[in-house]
This record gives structure tokens, C-alpha cells and sequence, in this order.
């Protein structure tokens, strides 16, 4: 009788829906409503193998998600005094640009979008694989004939398995989604180890590299909704998971106590601040952000400390000494770190196995999501406001930010925009 009245008095003061959890039925099971199947078949060749871009083009049929980059380096040539970092791939990219039909065109950096594979992965086992796919490193006649893989994150897909972003419907588009890759020249982010400066002898172009896409096709065309819907009329809202634009740099002299002015912000509510920094003295690789320098390596992030982020002098994110590190796993799977990156030694032979480190620091509420639901947690609009970040340098430097925003795409009459 008095379990009776408990359950009764829980049930009663308590909100939420009610869920079966002992049989299945219509409150705790889902079913596909329109059947589809998914391909890989599409594959496309860069026009450019060197310095320079190539353009793809995913023409209108289906859902895309994933994109993959694979780059190989030639079989043949002068290796001599050269060396690869863990992930080159990513750093081979210079920038990358997309519009899905006539929407905006933004760009991203190489280092960007390995970032934000960093952010979406589960765990640090995965981002360790990303790593190590993105490409192995190597030391001279190694570097022959070695493949990366790279995750093209672009605002609509993620390399997430729990949480994936529904694909994005192509077929609502009658312009194309076009996709540019700039690539630098092979010997530019090949790092010298036999001294300071380019290896002009390297090779400076890629044997092969292809772009390759995932659709999402629909068992029956007639369930697309451009034919069930008059999208001349209506209009679809594809919710991105965020929306990330092209990361702002800020120069740092020196090792110390450090306070920077955020700039570069656009209208919309700002989610997330994500900040990672390189190091350019000649203990981190002197060069380590300049492309042929002999020792651009992009991906070497050191730790910053003592760090504490304010908009208009309130204080919003506070991590003293290195504290942030748990900060940031608490309110995550993962740790903020990556592991077991091989980093060739500047100028001696050799390389040394090294954690990468980068800070979250959060507006919005922690949201992780969990299979192919969408939840729109609220970020801070920031207008005409002072964002700045105050923290301790390890060394002069690079300090790089990238900020994430609540977006959607909105798709109707056969084309898309962003809405911020």
C-alpha cells in the first residue's frame, strides 16, 4: 500500500512522458518513415595535384553527408632531410570553401576543419584514429608513396556516429553544391630536418587525390519532398549541428601573461569559443605557421593556462592554471586533447610523440546529443560588445579562434541560405 502511494505521488509531481519500458510499443519505439539506401560511389578526381584549388561539384540527387579527401604522395622523388607530421593531410589544405546552390560562400582553413572533426569525434580513440588516418608521419625515403584520409567537415555533416546530422536533401536544390579544395604545394608543408627553409628538391605536387561522397538516396523517388511539397510556397529548415566560420588569428610576441580582443564576430547567438595556440620560437619549430618555412606544422598546439574569457568585463569563462582541462571533459566525452601526434624535430632527424592541447569556453548550456535528434540549446548574441581573452602564453606564437553559432539552412524555390 505505501509503494502504492509513492509511486503514485512520483508519478503525479513529476513532468515527462510517459515511456514503456517493459514491451515495445508506440512510446519507446521508431520506425524510418520513407525507406533509403546510402552509396559511396561518387568520386572526383582534383584537377590540381600542386598549389592551387580544384572545384567539385555534387549535383542535385539526394541526401549528401560524409565527404572524404584522399591524397597520396608520389612514389618517386627527393626525400632527402624530409619529413611528415602526423595529420599532413589536414595540413595540406590551405582553405576550403562551400555553397549549397546560391547560398553564401564561407571558407575554412586545413587546421580548421581537423579542429572541428576534433570537437564532433565521441572519445579521444577516435580522434586519435582521425589523426593517424589524416595521415602517418614519415622521415625521408618513409615519405614516399604515404595516404591520407581526410574528413571534410563542411557545415551540414559531421564525422559523428551518434548524433549524425540528418543528410542534407540535395534534390531541393536546382544549383548544384560546390565545393572547392586549395591545396599548397606538397614541399611546402614538408619539414626540413636538415636545416631552415623550403626543399625546393622535394616533390611538390601529390600523385593522386579524389574527393568521395556519401548520398542518401530514397528507395522511392515520388517520397521526395519537392514532390510532395509545392516548395515554390513553402520553405525547409535544415538545422545545422553549428556553424563555424573562418578562425581568427592574433600574433603573440612573447611567453607571459597575455590579454586579447576577440574580434571578428557576426549577428547570431555565439554557442562556443574554441582556441588553440602554435608556437614560433625556435624551441616549438621556428616557422611553425608559415608555409614553407621548412617547419610548418599547424597542427602543434601548445598549452595555455591561466585562462579566463569576458564579454564587456564580465567574466563568462574562468580556468585557472590548467584547470580548464577538466572544465572541459566534464562537460564532454572526451578530454580537450589530442594524443600521440608524431612531430618531426626542427633541423635534427627524428620525431617526438606529443600532445596537442585547445580550449572550449562556453555560452550555451552542455548539449550532447545522442542519435539524430536536434536540440536547439541557445548561445549569447554578441553585438558591438568587448570579447576578450586573457591567458598565459607558453611562447610567441599564434593564437587561433574559431567561433560556433546556431544555424540553419533554409531551403525553397530550388535554392538555400543561411540563418543565423
Amino acid at each position: 500500500m505505501q509503494n502504492d502511494l509513492t509511486e503514485s505521488v512520483q508519478a503525479s509531481i513529476r513532468p515527462g512522458e510517459m515511456v514503456d519500458v517493459m514491451y515495445a510499443g508506440e512510446t519507446n519505439i521508431e520506425k524510418q518513415a520513407y525507406p533509403a539506401v546510402v552509396n559511396t560511389r561518387f568520386v572526383q578526381q582534383f584537377t590540381n595535384l600542386g598549389q592551387g584549388s580544384s572545384q567539385f561539384v555534387l549535383s542535385p540527387n539526394g541526401g549528401i553527408s560524409d565527404i572524404l579527401l584522399q591524397m597520396a604522395t608520389p612514389a618517386g622523388g627527393t626525400y632527402t632531410n624530409a619529413a611528415l607530421p602526423t595529420g599532413w593531410g589536414y595540413s595540406l589544405i590551405n582553405r576550403v570553401s562551400v555553397r549549397y546552390g546560391s547560398s553564401a560562400q564561407y571558407f575554412f582553413s586545413g587546421p580548421q576543419v581537423w579542429l572541428q572533426n576534433v570537437l564532433d569525434a565521441e572519445n579521444n580513440t577516435k580522434v586519435d584514429q582521425l589523426a593517424q588516418l589524416g595521415g602517418n608521419a614519415a622521415t625521408g625515403a618513409g615519405c614516399a608513396s604515404q595516404t591520407a584520409y581526410v574528413y571534410l567537415k563542411l557545415p551540414h555533416n559531421s564525422c559523428r556516429a551518434a548524433g549524425k546530422p540528418l543528410p542534407f536533401p540535395s534534390d531541393l536544390l536546382v544549383q548544384p553544391i560546390v565545393i572547392t579544395v586549395e591545396l599548397f604545394a606538397l614541399n611546402q608543408v614538408i619539414v626540413n630536418q636538415g636545416g631552415t627553409g623550403i626543399l625546393s628538391a622535394a616533390p611538390t605536387s601529390l600523385a593522386s587525390a579524389s574527393l568521395q561522397a556519401k548520398q542518401e538516396m530514397l528507395t522511392d523517388s515520388s517520397d521526395q519532398l519537392a514532390r510532395r511539397v509545392d516548395m515554390n510556397s513553402h520553405a525547409y529548415t535544415f538545422p545545422l549541428p553549428y556553424f563555424c566560420q573562418q578562425e581568427t588569428q592574433v600574433a603573440i610576441a612573447g611567453a607571459g601573461t597575455q590579454s586579447v580582443n576577440l574580434t571578428g564576430f557576426r549577428a547570431g547567438e555565439v554557442k562556443q569559443i574554441v582556441l588553440w595556440y602554435t608556437n614560433t620560437t625556435a624551441a616549438g619549430g621556428a616557422g611553425a605557421t608559415v608555409p614553407g618555412s621548412g617547419n610548418y606544422q599547424p597542427l602543434l598546439w601548445q598549452q595555455m593556462s591561466d585562462v579566463q574569457l569576458t564579454y564587456n568585463g564580465e567574466i563568462f569563462n574562468r580556468f585557472d592554471a590548467g584547470s580548464s582541462q577538466l572544465w572541459n571533459i566534464v562537460e564532454d566525452q572526451k578530454s580537450s586533447v589530442v594524443n600521440n601526434m608524431s612531430v618531426p624535430n626542427y633541423t635534427t632527424a627524428g620525431s617526438t610523440a606529443t600532445t596537442m592541447y585547445y580550449v572550449k569556453c562556453d555560452f550555451a548550456q552542455v548539449n550532447s546529443p545522442s542519435g539524430r535528434d536536434n536540440t536547439l540549446i541557445h548561445g549569447k548574441p554578441i553585438l558591438n560588445a568587448v570579447v576578450q581573452f586573457n591567458f598565459t602564453a607558453p611562447a610567441a606564437g599564434i593564437l587561433h579562434a574559431i567561433y560556433l553559432y546556431n544555424s540553419s539552412l533554409l531551403c525553397s524555390r530550388g535554392s538555400s541560405e543561411y540563418i543565423f
